[in-house]
Formats: structure tokens, C-alpha cells, sequence
């Protein structure tokens, strides 16, 4: 039987490089520095605080929690923290880019790397999860649990021989082949479907992690509870993942878990990598 080539492997599971990650570091830095340590801590969160995010990822989200400063809040309070971010990064000189008020977040639209700013607050002790975010849209206050996510996602990856997040990796590759990816198949939502799947389906052999993982995630009705890494809530839920785009989701990744599961089972070389590459799109 042959194998996948490793280069195949490796393009589409890898991260973002290490200039790519240093980037990101400068800018979360950058970021504090002109909010201030003495009213602001500053954080990431997101794919790639969890080391989830593939290579071209170029949005950074960034949690900005005021100090002495605890939920619930008005909206007047939100509005003056999200007023506060937008305002300091548009008046500091080391921050390029244009400024504009999100939902739940500030945006930084730079030339190469993007932030979403999150202004939060503590819902109690201040070093622990949840922290309250602020949908301006809906005008409601939300609790999120990034450390908490973070945590439980390094978890996996010790219980799954490493493989855990290079896992997540590839169906975040694999999704973005498709139009509309960002709307029936977002990253987080993936991650929180991997994150559920039994230990026992995780392969040191990263295709077969695939195809298992893949399977399991199929397998699931659209009536099932799919937890968020954190475990705060579920996602499977008509205000969040609706069970209808998971349905086209599952439709779309049975199709090429076929190809996949041919690449692993075939016995020539180019032919594996053929089938590989078609499953993502290549």
C-alpha cells in the first residue's frame, strides 16, 4: 500500500510560519503598549492562541479587558470602552491601519495582518473565565471563556499524541476550498466539532485522522449537542451553527472523506497524492 507524500501532509496541516507568528506577536505588543498596561490587559484569543490557524490566516483577535472594571455594564459603559480602544489606536502613530467599530469587537484593518479587538470585562474574579464581550448589534452582554478554550484544547492535544490541532488544521484547510466556506462550514465551529470527537479517533498518521475524525463528525444527526472547546455552551443551535449548515457541511465532507479514504488505501504513490489533493481541492 502507498503512502500520502509527507509534503502533501504537511501543506495543507501546517501553521503559520514563524515570521507570520512573530508578526502577530509584535502586533498584540504594539497593541498593549498603546492601550496601557495600567488600564488595559491584553491577550490573545482565537486560532492563534490555540495554535489552530492555518497558514494564510491574517486575522488576529485580541481580547482588551479594562481593569477595575467589572460586568454586568451598561450599554453606555460598552460604548464608551469601545469608543476608548477605537480612539487610542487611532491617535497613536505606531498603529497603521484603519480603525472601524465592530459587533463585538474594534477593527484593525492593516496591510498585512487584520485585529479584531475585543473590549471585555470580569464577571468576577479577574483572573478567571467567563469574562463578559459586548454585542453591539443585539445590545446584550455575553459571557466567553477564551482561557478556559485554551486550556481544554491543549488537553486534547496531550491526550491525542500532538495530533489534535494539526487535525483541526486540516478541515480548516479542507473547508476553504468551497464558496461560502465562512458561512456554513466557520473555523470555530469546526474546531468545537474536532475538539468532541473521541480521543480513539485521533491517528498519528495524519490522514487517517482525517478520515476518522471526519467519519465520527458525519455520523452526528442534526439534532446532536456539539460543545464549545470550552464547554459553555452548544453550538449546534439555530442562533449559531444552524443544524442546516451543518447538514450542507457533513454533505460536502462525506464527499471527500470517499477521496481521502482512497488515497490512504490505494497502491500507487502518484495516485494517493492525486486523490489527497482532489479532497482539498487541488
Amino acid at each position: 500500500m502507498a503512502t500520502i507524500s509527507q509534503y502533501l501532509i504537511d501543506r495543507y496541516s501546517a501553521g503559520p510560519s514563524q515570521a507570520r507568528a512573530s508578526a502577530v506577536a509584535v502586533l498584540q505588543n504594539t497593541i498593549r503598549d498603546v492601550l496601557g498596561d495600567a488600564d488595559w490587559d491584553t491577550f490573545l484569543q482565537g486560532s492563534y492562541r490555540n495554535d489552530t490557524a492555518i497558514t494564510d490566516i491574517n486575522d488576529v483577535d485580541i481580547v482588551a479587558r479594562r481593569k477595575a472594571t467589572q460586568a454586568p455594564l451598561s450599554s453606555s459603559d460598552w460604548a464608551r470602552l469601545f469608543n476608548t480602544i477605537a480612539d487610542k489606536l487611532r491617535s497613536s502613530y505606531r498603529i497603521s491601519g484603519a480603525v472601524s467599530l465592530g459587533d463585538k469587537c474594534v477593527k484593525l484593518k492593516g496591510t498585512s495582518l487584520n485585529a479584531d479587538i475585543v473590549p471585555a470585562a470580569a464577571m468576577g474574579d479577574f483572573g478567571s473565565d467567563p469574562i463578559a464581550i459586548w454585542s453591539r448589534r443585539q445590545q446584550a452582554q455575553r459571557p466567553n471563556s477564551p482561557r478556559t478554550h485554551y486550556d481544554n484544547g491543549v488537553k486534547k492535544q496531550r491526550r491525542t499524541n500532538d495530533k489534535y490541532k494539526a487535525t483541526v488544521r486540516l478541515f480548516k484547510r479542507w473547508v476553504r476550498q468551497y464558496a461560502g466556506y465562512a458561512d456554513f462550514g466557520p473555523s470555530f465551529y469546526i474546531e468545537c466539532a474536532v475538539h468532541q470527537v473521541a480521543d480513539s479517533n485521533f491517528s498519528t498518521y495524519l490522514p487517517g485522522s482525517f478520515l476518522q475524525v471526519g467519519r465520527e463528525i458525519c455520523s452526528w444527526s442534526r439534532y446532536v449537542r456539539i460543545n464549545s472547546v470550552a464547554g459553555d455552551k452548544d453550538i449546534l443551535v439555530p442562533t449559531e451553527w444552524s443544524p442546516e449548515k451543518f447538514e450542507t457541511f457533513k454533505s460536502r465532507l462525506t464527499t471527500d472523506l470517499g477521496l481521502v479514504a482512497g488515497a490512504i488505501t490505494v497502491y500507487s504513490s502518484s495516485e494517493a497524492d492525486r486523490l489527497w489533493k482532489r479532497a482539498f481541492g487541488e
